[in-house]
């Protein structure tokens, strides 16, 4: 999903990077970062598969610049690499980098939860609240993908509650990384819809309320979320997401 605060932050930010772009360059480069981000974090493009920028240009219907100015920033967040003569090659999902991404995020989200408490405007104090519905709906139905997407634009609407461009662009990849982790990964975990969608309601609910000191908390119990799932993850690694294995162990 699109969140217009940070387009303009994003395009601010790239433009600059790259004073000679055409106009309309970074948003459309923005449009293919979250198209592929997508790909990769719903394993459409699967781990050590490549793929090439025509390929990702014909499946996300958006020019070959921008996919290619995408494919640097995916690259730089270590969702893809690079690699002459093959193509892009899309990175593994490595459970033990999902614990050190945690330690960083960890601060950083209590960091921005707290800002979003703190300055969110009224109408977006509102959304906050009706995503809070939205996904404890999607976890009662069991809608993985639904629940991504409102997982992604969670985020963005954190982001642009607490007006910090810098908190944005430093755990952006930290998310995608621990979003992908997590949406390959929860089929076989029981709960974990639940257990993630009332989460991440009670923080959204708090700054709702503008409640500084209970997101910051409930970000805290989120982080915990996340981290109590990588640890089960690595105790019991499901490749092939599968629930019934974990019911055989």
């Amino acid at each position: 999903m699109t969140d217009a605060g940070n387009q303009t932050d994003a395009g601010q930010i790239e433009t600059g990077q790259a004073e000679t772009a055409p106009a309309g360059f970074a948003s459309m480069a923005d449009q293919a970062y979250a198209a592929i981000e997508e790909l990769i974090v719903s394993g459409i493009l699967p781990p050590r598969g490549f793929v090439s920028e025509k390929q990702l240009s014909a499946q996300t219907g958006i020019g070959r610049t921008p996919v290619r100015e995408a494919l640097k920033r995916l690259e730089l967040d270590g969702m893809v690499t690079i690699v002459p003569s093959r193509g892009i090659m899309v990175t593994e999902v490595d459970v033990k980098l999902q614990l050190y991404v945690l330690d960083v995020r960890r601060e950083l989200e209590r960091l921005i939860a707290r800002r979003a408490a703190r300055y969110a405007l009224p109408a977006e104090r509102e959304r906050c609240r009706a995503i809070a519905g939205e996904m404890l709906e999607a976890a009662r139905a069991e809608d993985g993908m639904r629940f991504m997407h409102l997982d992604q634009e969670v985020n963005q609407l954190l982001d642009q509650c607490a007006r910090n461009p810098v908190a944005t662009q430093t755990i952006r990849p930290l998310r995608s990384l621990s979003r992908r982790f997590w949406f390959q990964n929860h089929h076989a975990h029981s709960g974990s819809l639940e257990d993630g969608a009332r989460t991440h309601a009670e923080l959204m609910l708090a700054i709702h309320k503008s409640d500084v000191e209970a997101a910051a908390a409930a970000s805290d119990r989120l982080m915990a979320y996340v981290e109590a799932y990588a640890r089960e993850t690595l105790r019991y690694p499901f490749s092939d997401h599968s629930s019934g294995d974990r019911a055989a162990r």
